[in-house]
């Protein structure tokens, strides 16, 4: 182990970079032993500050390795060539937790506005009731039979329940959605929102991984693979999002090489 390279958290754990989960925890957990506070061979070898420090970055490369999303970051930052300092733990956190913050989908008020009621005119006529002529027989009265039946149960009728969060249509939007010609990571997430997907939603669809979604979005090549990865992320993006393919590809793939370029 090397303590000047510090952001080469595979070589702290002496672990290859396809190591798995399980293999990562396995050196995590040698590489705390041998370099414990109490290991003869440490006390020899390094002083108490370098020691300290020797613990320090087998936590931290335990912390990046151990968690998929914290090693994505870190891989691709790794490969573009970052600092050192934008290598380091409390680095790779903090640019993870930007990426990943979610934007809450805007909530659409379904307000429905009810019409006045009609106003039905009513004419009054008088009608003269004629008079009813006494007989002699005098009208018997009707008999009421009281039984022991038990009336039958009125079965009540259920309501069709009216769906709360039911979805509304901007027809505007929808058309500047069909006529537009020039896509940016933006103009995606303005399409996701208003569709209502949240990343993970997109996931389970594209089966592309939520960070490189956010990425996309921000059209963040730091964080993003090759050009041609980038593509292929957009065509099933837009596809998810009921968008032309290939105009949004095109589009986005032509604005992403500028930014690149710039």
């Amino acid at each position: 182990m090397n303590t000047e390279q510090r952001q080469n958290y595979y070589e702290i754990l002496d672990i290859g970079e396809n190591a798995t989960a399980q293999e990562i925890y396995n050196a995590y957990m040698k590489a705390r032993l041998t370099y414990a506070h109490d290991s003869k061979a440490v006390l020899a070898a390094f002083s108490p500050e370098e020691a300290a420090e020797l613990r320090q970055l087998i936590e931290e490369a335990y912390q990046v390795l151990s968690n998929s999303d914290y090693r994505n970051v870190y891989e691709r930052r790794v490969m573009a060539n970052f600092a050192s300092t934008e290598l380091t733990a409390e680095a790779i956190k903090t640019a993870t937790d930007d990426l990943f913050q979610k934007a809450q989908p805007p909530i659409i008020e379904n307000e429905i506005e009810e019409a006045p009621a009609p106003v039905v005119a009513v004419t009054v006529t008088e009608e003269v009731i004629p008079a009813i002529e006494a007989t002699e027989a005098p009208v018997a009265a009707p008999v009421m039979t009281v039984t022991n039946e038990t009336p039958a149960a009125i079965t009540p009728v259920s309501a069709t329940p009216v769906e709360e969060t039911a979805p509304v249509k901007d027809y505007e939007f929808e058309n500047l959605i069909a006529s537009k010609k020039e896509w940016t990571g933006d103009d995606l997430k303005q399409v996701r929102e208003y569709r209502r997907l949240s990343f993970d939603e997109l996931t389970d669809i594209t089966k592309i991984n939520p960070w490189y979604i956010a990425a996309l979005e921000k059209m963040d090549p730091s964080n993003l693979p090759v050009e041609v990865f980038v593509r292929g992320y957009v065509l099933q993006v837009a596809k998810a999002l009921g968008l032309k393919e290939k105009t949004v590809a095109d589009s986005y793939m032509r604005l992403f090489r500028k930014k690149i370029e710039n």
